[in-house]
Formats: C-alpha cells, sequence, structure tokens
C-alpha cells in the first residue's frame, strides 16, 4: 500500500511541476516522476539493513545469490528511475522497467504467500501490488509512446 501512495505522489508532484515549469504534457511529467519518485523509493529501501534482509529472504529459492540480486535489481531501479527522464534513455528504460516489474513480481508473490515482512511492515495485498505493477507497466508504456511518437 506505501508503494501506491508513494506512485500517487509522484503523480502529484509530477502534475505540479508541469504546471509550474509549463511542460510539454503533464500526462508525460506526471507519469515520469511517478516512477522517478516510486523507484527511488523502492532503490532507498535496500540501504535499510531490515528492508534489504527481507528482500533477500523475498527472493525465490531457484536463484543462486540472492543477496547479489537485491543489489543489482537495486543498481537497475536506480538507472531506471534516471533514465525515465532523458530522451534518449525513455525508450530502454521504459522496456527495462516493464520486464523488471514482470521479473520481480513472483518476489512479491513469495513475501505474501509466506507472509514475509518488508522490515516491520506485513506484505501488500497481493491484488494491489498487482495494481501497483500495472500502474508501473502503463506509466512505462505511456513515457516510451511519447518518446517515439511525440
Amino acid at each position: 500500500m506505501q508503494t501506491l501512495i508513494i506512485y500517487c505522489f509522484g503523480a502529484f508532484l509530477g502534475v505540479i511541476i508541469s504546471w509550474l515549469f509549463k511542460t510539454d504534457n503533464m500526462l508525460l511529467t506526471a507519469a515520469q516522476f511517478s516512477i522517478f519518485i516510486s523507484f527511488l523509493y523502492t532503490f532507498m529501501g535496500r540501504l535499510i539493513p531490515a528492508v534489504r534482509e527481507s528482500l533477500i529472504q523475498m527472493v525465490p529459492a531457484i536463484f543462486p545469490f540472492p543477496k547479489f540480486i537485491v543489489y543489482a535489481t537495486g543498481m537497475i531501479e536506480l538507472l531506471i528511475a534516471i533514465g525515465i527522464f532523458f530522451p534518449s534513455t525513455q525508450s530502454i528504460a521504459s522496456i527495462a522497467g516493464i520486464l523488471i516489474c514482470i521479473v520481480l513480481f513472483p518476489a512479491n508473490i513469495k513475501a505474501f504467500k509466506q507472509n514475509i515482512h518488508l522490515g516491520t511492515k506485513p506484505p501488500t495485498n497481493i491484488y494491489v501490488r498487482l495494481f501497483v505493477q500495472c500502474l508501473f507497466i502503463a506509466s512505462f508504456i505511456l513515457i516510451a509512446v511519447f518518446n517515439c511518437c511525440f
């Protein structure tokens, strides 16, 4: 639920910034800021030891080196968050963002099924998490389409 609130805050911030700075497209700016704030938030969670340990537990057992996977996906999330602001990297950042949303979703399923807390917070309801993932993917599609077509 927290990620949904962060996403909405980012979208609101994007609308305000678009309005203040008269950007070309308010919807694009809202999508960029919602992704930026959300992915920065999830990246920063890896810097908190209790959250990092929870994320390591969420990695499905079939994958070796769960600690490395958590660090690597965090760096990818950071690069995606930054990349969506630059026209030359928006498409690749959007594609990477869609892929990471799909690839990381099984970890969310595992956390929900096994009641793995994220630090001290209980796991997000899987249907809420699915909704958030769909919002992320829709935002990435919007960013990619605007980069390609406008």
